[in-house]
């Protein structure tokens, strides 16, 4: 069931402040799009869940699923409007690519994260030529594969790396072998990061066509198969000092490694958002199942442990929604100061959403491991996630952008900007993205001292509202931690590779990143990010959400309410009944 267009318009012009155009417009093409799509638990839908397994079963993509998804026009969210395209916002992308996470992780990953990570890449870097032929590829549905630079904690994706060198000829020589490339036996253009020397940071962009080269030069791996999201076309390409032309080069040689920091904030923002509408089916999964288990039931969980556990995750999907939307605007809004929080997002919302997915696992008991129906849509979302994110190897990589920063955290500046409350509202139109602004690499997320501002505001939002005093209580315990953190930043020394050997950055940059999270809850609770909402306009989920956080932190709370997980369920259960996605725009689904 959708909520009537003018019933949002009414809803939000109530409010001056409010813009309704593009609120209601995001709201219209996810609509769309649902539409589109069909009920994915229908099991005569060619796209619904019983498909999407079938499909994973036997390690293949849609066929059906691919065409819905360029006829529904996709592929032109992911390229900017000056270059054809209708992207209007890395926090729109996010959004709209969820219901393709919530049916099909693998086509959406294939078809929608790759050659947007590909693309941004080109965009932020590239020539005028190469922007136009990347648009073209995109526009048009063309594959887009990506050859990722190889890291020391290795995912099956960051492997192996191909060598790139300048020849007597003026051409570029490539050589090497690579095992996982999603999309690589189909792309029309792949963009690699080749190493081009011995140092760590010698690397170097390459945007090249691989059917143009040499036959003799190129070699097809056989397909690898990732343990999970089964339909991604990962595969192998192997090159024997292959020539390709010098236009090949994006960027300046030798400068991959800055150059692809332009582009990760948007893509560590935009990701996390993406993988919302996975975890939105693995909760809706659970809860159906656990209905069915108590005696048919449309309403109710009869399990404690388990209203517990479905509270909590709707919660932490809640935390994910708020820093991923708040990261994301930032990289419009604050280019030059989004690269910490950019990958705080990257970092923490996996994590989050991963250990609160596996809790939820437990109280599932025997029926986890079902070979078909609710239980088995669970259980391939939650393996499904684990791969997509990359695990290990992207918790080290994004660490690794947050610990040369933690040393600022110290200091604090009285002459620094306030954090701007458009950060947290998704109604407020944004600018472009700004390459070179982007690449300034600030760390100043303005989310820590957010804090402290926030308290203050507290005492007048809360006029008149439940657990008043409970969530002052929480953000002050927010700002404790705040202060602790800032005296233990003082304590560390050294450079760039000290701080990433020194055994206090990891756990410090942990609660770090688990206090931005917090702030951006707090920042869109406070600034009314996505419209007027009966149950988000109350504190019952901010309060459970800040709660979580904090023990995950590791600080002492008090005592949670009953209450308050029981709302929260009761949320869970009328959204999943109606059905509406369990996020924070509360959009109507298909089913």
């Amino acid at each position: 069931m959708y909520e009537p267009d003018e019933l949002i318009a009414a809803a939000l012009g109530a409010d001056p402040q409010w813009q309704p155009d593009r609120l209601t417009r995001a709201r219209s093409r996810l609509a769309e799009i649902e539409d589109g799509l069909g009920d994915p638990w229908s099991p005569d839908n060619p796209v619904g869940l019983a498909a999407v397994l079938a499909a994973d079963d036997s390690g293949d993509s849609s066929v059906i699923g691919i065409r819905r998804f360029q006829n529904l026009g996709m592929p032109a969210e992911m390229v900017p409007a000056e270059l054809g395209g209708k992207m209007a916002g890395v926090d729109l992308l996010g959004l709209v690519m969820r219901p393709f996470f919530r049916r099909d992780p693998a086509l959406a990953f294939s078809h929608g994260f790759t050659p947007f990570l590909g693309a941004q890449m080109v965009w932020l870097n590239g020539d005028a030529r190469q922007r136009s032929r990347m648009a073209n590829v995109v526009l048009r549905g063309g594959m887009v594969g990506v050859a990722c630079q190889r890291f020391e904690h290795e995912s099956e994706f960051h492997a192996q790396e191909f060598t790139a060198a300048w020849a007597e000829d003026g051409m570029l020589r490539l050589n090497g072998s690579k095992g996982a490339i999603n999309n690589a036996h189909t792309a029309e253009l792949i963009v690699g990061f080749v190493s081009t020397g011995d140092g760590a940071t010698d690397y170097s962009i390459l945007m090249f066509d691989p059917a143009s080269v040499p036959p003799s030069r190129v070699r097809a791996l056989p397909r690898h198969r990732t343990t999970g999201v089964r339909g991604v076309q990962a595969a192998g390409l192997e090159f024997l000092d292959c020539p390709l032309p010098g236009e090949s080069l994006v960027g300046t040689w030798g400068d991959g490694v800055a150059l692809s920091l332009r582009a990760y904030p948007a893509v560590h923002a935009a990701f996390p958002s993406m993988a919302i509408g996975l975890a939105d089916t693995a909760l809706r999964s659970a809860v159906r199942a656990a209905q069915e288990r108590d005696y048919g039931s449309q309403g109710v969980v009869g399990d404690a442990s388990a209203r517990s556990a479905i509270a909590g995750t709707f919660a932490d999907l809640l935390i994910a929604d708020c820093l991923s939307l708040t990261a994301a605007r930032s990289t419009h809004l604050l280019p030059e100061q989004c690269d910490v929080l950019a990958a705080v997002t990257k970092y923490i919302v996996p994590k989050i959403v991963g250990e609160a997915l596996y809790d939820l696992s437990a109280v599932m008991g025997d029926a986890f491991h079902a070979e078909s129906g609710h239980d088995a849509v669970f259980r391939k979302q939650l393996r499904d996630l684990s791969t997509i994110t990359f695990g290990h190897v992207s918790s080290a990589i994004c660490q690794s952008v947050i610990a040369p920063y933690l040393p600022a955290l110290a200091f604090v500046d009285p002459d620094a900007a306030t954090t701007p409350a458009d950060l947290f509202r998704l109604e407020v139109p944004l600018p472009p993205l700004d390459g070179e602004r982007l690449s300034g690499f600030g760390g100043d997320d303005r989310l820590l001292d957010y804090l402290g501002h926030a308290a203050g505001r507290l005492p007048l939002a809360l006029t008149g509202l439940p657990h008043a005093d409970l969530l002052t209580g929480l953000v002050a315990g927010l700002c404790e931690e705040a202060a602790e953190i800032r005296r233990e930043a003082a304590a560390l020394t050294g450079d760039d590779d000290g701080l990433l050997f020194d055994t206090r950055t990891f756990p410090l940059s942990e609660r770090y990143a688990l206090l931005l999270a917090a702030s951006a809850c707090v920042g869109v609770w406070l600034n009314a990010g996505v419209g007027p909402d009966e149950f988000l306009d109350e504190p019952t989920w901010l309060v459970l959400a800040l709660h979580r956080l904090l023990r995950r932190i590791g600080r002492s709370v008090p005592p949670l309410p009953r209450e308050i997980e029981a709302l929260t369920c009761e949320e869970v259960l009328a959204r999943v009944r109606v059905p509406q996605s369990l996020d924070l725009l509360r959009t109507g689904l298909a089913g």
